[in-house]
């Protein structure tokens, strides 16, 4: 059954603000424009499960008032950004009912300091391809082995569709960024893992991505209970996870592992592509290398500064 959705013109909350990290835990530095709360798709994994109503979804409808809070923010911007409307909803899925990608990739075009990026499930993409977007905007494709997709991103569109939505894009001129995010653990996982990045350097040029994250499966544990009702075949809590801080993760000497294993098959395709970690620990961080160039021209777009949750 479709979900509920529900068009609002007022919020009391900025609709433009960064995006919530846990608590000692290093941010990228991504501006949220929160433009959707909740999302047609129906991943196991997802926090909007124990987050807002879960089977409501809520679209700001005054397109006016956000696209000028989001030229307000760059304006006052001292650095490069990339902002983006992916954390609370999936950037495409519903866009052609809202229309809003157009008239942000538009707004974007028409400087060149920031960067959007619409991060997505979706293959809905025909419609932003002939617009004059000036590579200001990043089209992004969350990524999991096929097997995964079907089992545990019910609703959303296969890998080998996302791939195909990519390459459109590329061909459209726009740089592309994936996000393997969550990464899941389980036996044999990093053949299927393996196979994911040989088919996106098979399909997209190395040159046409602008980023890759990589992030490990974490989730409210209030989560499970909800999951385990709504999605009894799920796999994702069976593993080896332990609470920390706010989430259930798996510990972070396996995070480790992981990590750096996803960091050896990318770098057997490219030794340039841009890679960072999705909400993780300093010492996570001191121990995976990430091999990036200091000279990447995305580099300067992120900002692991900030350490502690927006409140």
């Amino acid at each position: 059954m479709p979900k509920t959705i529900k068009y609002i013109k007022q919020v009391k909350r900025p609709l433009v603000r960064p995006c919530p990290c846990a608590v000692d835990h290093i941010s990228c530095g991504y501006i949220n424009i929160s433009h959707i709360l909740g999302c047609p798709y129906n991943c196991s994994y997802c926090f909007l499960h124990t987050y807002y109503g879960q089977e409501e979804i809520v679209v700001y409808d005054n397109d006016e008032e956000l696209l000028a809070q989001v030229a307000d923010y760059m304006v006052k911007a001292d650095k490069r950004l990339r902002l983006g409307t992916g954390q609370y909803s999936d950037s495409l899925a519903l866009d052609k009912e809202t229309g809003l990608s157009k008239k942000l990739i538009e707004l974007f075009a028409g400087q060149d300091k920031h960067l959007l990026e619409l991060k997505t499930k979706s293959a809905e993409v025909d419609h932003l391809l002939a617009l004059d977007h000036c590579r200001r905007t990043v089209m992004a494709w969350s990524v999991n082995p096929e097997a995964l997709a079907r089992s545990e991103e019910l609703g959303a569109e296969s890998l080998a569709a996302r791939l195909v939505a990519a390459k459109r894009c590329v061909a459209a001129g726009y740089p592309v960024a994936f996000h393997f995010d969550p990464i899941i653990y389980y036996a044999g996982w990093d053949n299927d893992y393996q196979a994911v990045v040989d088919l996106i350097f098979t399909e997209i040029s190395e040159s046409s991505i602008a980023w890759i994250s990589l992030g490990a499966l974490r989730f409210q544990p209030e989560l499970k209970e909800l999951a385990a009702n709504k999605f009894p075949s799920s796999m994702i809590f069976k593993g080896s996870l332990c609470f920390e801080v706010d989430k259930m993760r798996y510990p972070e000497q396996l995070r480790i592992e992981l990590f750096n294993r996803m960091v050896g098959l990318i770098r057997g395709h490219s030794k340039t592509v841009y890679l960072y970690l999705c909400m993780e620990s300093p010492k996570v961080w001191a121990e995976v290398n990430l091999g990036n160039c200091q000279n990447n021209p995305y580099q300067g777009y992120f900002d692991y500064s900030r350490k502690t949750k927006i409140q």
